[in-house]
């Protein structure tokens, strides 16, 4: 198997829920962006013994007196000068949301051209599963900061004020948030082809489309990992090209190393992503890739 030489010395703060066993949050995007040759810092807004759509789990969040004193730390260490994206997934807690923010301001501090990438996890299936404290703080204060924002379709109905039913209502709502890139994944619309689902882009004034085949099992971590993959392709092309240029290919490559990923997950029958079974393919040299181009709507 080959290897690819990153960019040596910038790393990824990633936000989010950790698993001890299981592929969720941290415990999925951290290992797919460090098999794609990024340097990952993880830290955990909650930590679980194990998926609780498994079952009941152990642990819980993390204080977020403990998470800003690391934020503290990494600050007057002088690592945000290496952070080129902060990620944030599941929070769990409104009181997480200021460490964010903190994250935020310290690396754009150091370093102006970081990115924030929030994925606004608040629900799923057309009800939410975090408090409406936290709901708020999506709408009001984390979303309005991010650069790039990665709803599913209930969350993007949230925060533009309602659940999108075709492509150009989705795409409406997108641009009604005024981010740099807003996607929605899992998108499922009066003109989605029947057993499909779109992934829908907008990115400076222009829309792109993808279309990936609809399962009907859930995939818990889905969604993180998608993020995983589109964060490492984009700041791996972003090197090489603006943002402009590079997102669409970052979304191209998401969505068809999301679809391998998907693929050995339920054909695996483990009920949980199958993100080391299949790490030969996408965390190959990725050429299969051009052939999942996204297409300009």
């Amino acid at each position: 198997m080959g290897w690819r030489m990153i960019q040596a010395g910038m790393a990824i703060l990633s936000v989010q829920s950790q698993l001890v066993d299981g592929a969720l949050g941290n415990s999925a995007a951290g290992f797919i962006l460090a098999r794609l040759g990024h340097e990952v810092w993880p830290l955990p807004s909650i930590l679980l013994s194990h998926n609780p759509a498994l079952g009941k789990a152990g642990g819980g969040p993390i204080d977020d007196g403990l998470l800003s004193s690391v934020i503290a730390g990494l600050g007057e260490h002088g690592s945000f000068a290496r952070c080129s994206m902060v990620m944030s997934g599941y929070l769990g807690d409104a009181a997480c949301v200021t460490v964010v923010l903190e994250a935020v301001a310290r690396a754009r501090t150091a370093g102006p051209d970081c990115l924030f990438l929030c994925d606004p996890v608040m629900g799923d299936h057309g009800s939410a599963y975090v408090s409406e404290a936290l709901i708020g703080a999506f709408c009001t204060m984390l979303v309005p900061q991010a650069d790039i924002i990665t709803p599913n379709p209930f969350e993007l109905g949230v925060l533009a004020g309602g659940v999108p039913r075709d492509r150009r209502e989705a795409f409406a709502a997108l641009e009604s948030l005024r981010r740099r890139i807003a996607l929605v994944t899992g998108f499922s619309g009066a003109d989605t082809p029947a057993g499909q689902l779109d992934i829908l882009m907008v990115l400076e004034g222009q829309r792109y489309r993808v279309g990936v085949r609809r399962y009907e099992a859930t995939i818990s971590g889905a969604g993180d990992a998608f993020a995983a993959f589109f964060v490492a392709s984009l700041l791996d092309h972003r090197r090489r090209m603006p943002l402009g240029a590079a997102a669409p290919i970052a979304l191209g490559f998401a969505a068809a190393a999301s679809a391998v990923l998907i693929d050995a997950t339920v054909a695996s029958g483990r009920g949980q992503l199958a993100i080391i079974e299949s790490q030969a393919v996408w965390g190959a040299d990725l050429a299969f890739v051009a052939a999942q181009q996204c297409r300009l709507n």
